[in-house]
């Protein structure tokens, strides 16, 4: 290494020469780089303009995604506590709380055969072209249903109880009867979660008691779906009542002799229950009903109302319907037979249920009478 000698004597050694540091590096690529969007300024511009056209549509989507959610689920709780309130301040007179189809002007009395006429097997009624629905252990009625396992040895009989939350009383003597029945909640109902919790350690089935329009000047109560509203109003509708609690195999219609004949409204429910693995029970309280057909043809499992059992809210009349509901049972293999909270429903049932295993019938749930329906294991 070179060296020399000062003026003292002492000799100085040169310092190695050292490259650029960090911070001289770090500016020299600074100024490369803009040279180089200086030379390519058009390729630079075209680029960044791609790149926030982008990001601004995966933020926009992002936080449009969250805020729809968060303010669809706070309008579901909101709403469904005024629905509540609704209903506890302002019960619907007696008259009013079930559809029944003798009050509605200009339809008969359903039936599903003539007079003097035996009833139609499944085989033999027509039948719409079905879209197989994708079963898997993971669907929503499988997983709340009711385990049943002899589907074949018996004729089934299942027994469902709608209107039930409102009056609790009624609706606690309901599921203290002896089961497997479903039990169908009215969304508004108070205390609903603890309710149906009640029920289902019961060892009854649940179902939602979804509120539709019907003819005439009945009234279906709040949050009912109407054939007026909009698709978004009624998916909001449905969203809040399958929000009131959980548990649940799926739905039947409240009334909605008006709403299950319409078919758009009908489509938008299927649409909700398909992604949802529901099954819909078509209630039947018009024949107009298209309830089961859409419901075959969205792949959404349905089975249909045989039997009303309280029409007449009388004890005479509701034992006869429980006379039909075996015959029917036998005719075909299962049958669905509806009824309600009333005193002369409730005795009658208190009474027919502990025979149904002497006369060769089985009591199932719901959800056996679809998979039986269906040829389901």
């Amino acid at each position: 290494m070179a060296s020399r000698k000062n003026r003292s004597g002492k000799t100085n050694r040169r310092s190695p020469r050292r490259g650029p540091g960090f911070v001289d590096r770090l500016l020299f690529r600074y100024d490369a780089l803009i040279a180089w969007i200086s030379g390519h300024r058009w390729h630079s511009i075209v680029i960044a303009v791609i790149a926030l056209f982008v990001g601004s549509l995966i933020g926009g989507y992002w936080i449009a995604e969250r805020l729809d959610l968060r303010g669809s689920d706070r309008v579901a709780r909101d709403t469904l506590e005024d629905m509540k309130r609704t209903a506890a301040s302002q019960p619907a007179p007696p008259e009013t709380k079930y559809a029944r189809i003798e009050d509605l002007p200009s339809f008969p009395k359903y039936s599903e055969a003539e007079p003097g006429k035996p009833l139609p097997t499944l085989e033999e009624k027509p039948r719409v072209r079905q879209v197989a629905a994708a079963l898997s252990p993971e669907q929503t009625w499988r997983r709340n249903a009711v385990p049943f396992r002899d589907l074949n040895s018996r004729p089934l009989v299942a027994i469902v109880i709608d209107d039930v939350g409102l009056d609790r009383a009624r609706s606690k003597r309901a599921w203290e009867l002896p089961g497997p029945m479903t039990m169908s909640f009215l969304p508004y109902a108070k205390d609903l979660p603890e309710q149906a919790r009640a029920a289902r350690a019961r060892g009854h089935e649940l179902m939602l008691h979804m509120p539709m329009e019907p003819n005439g000047r009945n009234d279906p109560g709040p949050g009912a779906l109407m054939v007026s509203m909009s698709d978004a109003e009624l998916r909001q509708r449905l969203l809040i009542a399958l929000e009131s609690f959980s548990g649940y195999v799926g739905i039947n219609n409240h009334m909605g002799s008006r709403f299950t004949a319409t078919r758009p409204g009908m489509d938008v429910v299927m649409r909700q229950l398909k992604p949802r693995g529901l099954m819909f029970l078509d209630s039947r309280t018009t024949p107009q009903s298209v309830g089961d057909q859409t419901a075959q043809e969205f792949g959404v499992p349905s089975i249909v109302r045989h039997v009303f059992l309280d029409d007449e809210e009388t004890l005479e009349s509701v034992r006869r319907k429980l006379a039909e509901t075996e015959a029917v049972a036998r005719r075909q293999g299962f049958v669905v037979a509806i009824g309600h909270p009333h005193d002369a429903t409730l005795q009658a049932l208190a009474e027919w249920l502990p025979t149904v295993q002497g006369k060769g019938l089985a009591l199932a749930p719901s959800t056996a009478i679809l998979r039986k329906r269906n040829g389901w294991d």
